[in-house]
Order: structure tokens, then C-alpha cells, then sequence
């Protein structure tokens, strides 16, 4: 079994985390080897903490990339459940990965505006995150992802990411 990074990109509040346990739980039933790099955990774990300026963001998207792609070049398929609103910083993971699944999450602004389980887009619309990609900052869609998902409940795209990692590399 070779390694591989799984990438969930999608709107802040569009089911990226929950998508990637998902798949997770089935690739560990399975007994494949993986992990799961979610955005909001690696930010909690840096040190020095990254933070959400332009220059902070680029070095933040570079490092998980690295992380990726080194954990997938061990045989684990990592799954990343983070934004990353540029294109440029999903090429840059692409690149570097010895195998790379792009999963898009193509919810509605104003769904993920509604659910907002962490208050991001209150806060934005309240001064306190314009750097909200979705709402201060703008997330750009991908242009051809392997994936595309209704959100973090989305069964057909679980299957479909699980049928990527089993073709032929």
C-alpha cells in the first residue's frame, strides 16, 4: 500500500473535518495506515503559533504540506482537513506529495454562514476576523479536484475517495 495525502479544502464550516474522520474510521477498519491532520489541531500544536496574517497563512500551508506529504511518504495516507483557500498552496501539497487526492467541499457560502459551529463568520461580520476566507478574504475553488462533496455527511464521496486510494497509482 503506498502513502497518499487526502486533501479536504472547502469553506471555513463546510464538513471538512468531519468528511476526513469519516474516511478515516474506514481506512482504519480496513487496517490501512493513516492519520488525520486537521487544520484547527496542527494550528493548536505549532510553536510558535501560526497565525491568520498573509505571510503567516503561507508559512502555515507550507509546513502542513511538508507534514503531509513526509507522513505519506512513510505509507500513511494522511488526511488534511484544512481550508486552504489559495490554489497556490494545494499545488504546493500537490507537488510535494508522493500521491495527492484534492476533495472539495462545495457548500454554499450562506450554508456554512448558518451552521458556523465556531463563531468564525459572527466574528468576521463583527470586525473581529477579516481575514476569514469565505467572508473577508476569498477562497478560491479548486479547478479540477479528484472529489467533490455535499459536505462532511456526503457518503458518495467517502466512497469515492476510498476507490482513488485503491486504483493504481
Amino acid at each position: 500500500m503506498s502513502g497518499a495525502v487526502v486533501w479536504m479544502t472547502g469553506r471555513p464550516a463546510s464538513g471538512k473535518s468531519t468528511l476526513a474522520r469519516r474516511v478515516r474510521q474506514r481506512l482504519l477498519a480496513a487496517g490501512r495506515p493513516c492519520l488525520l491532520l486537521d487544520g484547527d489541531e496542527v494550528r493548536a500544536a505549532l510553536v510558535p503559533a501560526a497565525g491568520y496574517a498573509p505571510a503567516e497563512r503561507d508559512a502555515f500551508y507550507a509546513t502542513l504540506a511538508r507534514l503531509a506529504a513526509l507522513c505519506a511518504g512513510q505509507g500513511l495516507v494522511a488526511l488534511v482537513a484544512a481550508t486552504a483557500h489559495r490554489r497556490v498552496y494545494r499545488r504546493a501539497a500537490r507537488d510535494l506529495a508522493p500521491r495527492f487526492v484534492e476533495v472539495y467541499l462545495d457548500v454554499p457560502a450562506e450554508a456554512c454562514r448558518s451552521r458556523d459551529p465556531k463563531g468564525l463568520y459572527a466574528r468576521a461580520a463583527a470586525g473581529e476576523a477579516p481575514d476569514l476566507p469565505g467572508a473577508g478574504v476569498s477562497y478560491e475553488v479548486p479547478e479540477a479536484p479528484e472529489v467533490v462533496a455535499s459536505g462532511g455527511e456526503d457518503e458518495e464521496a467517502v466512497e469515492a475517495i476510498l476507490r482513488r486510494l485503491d486504483a493504481p497509482a
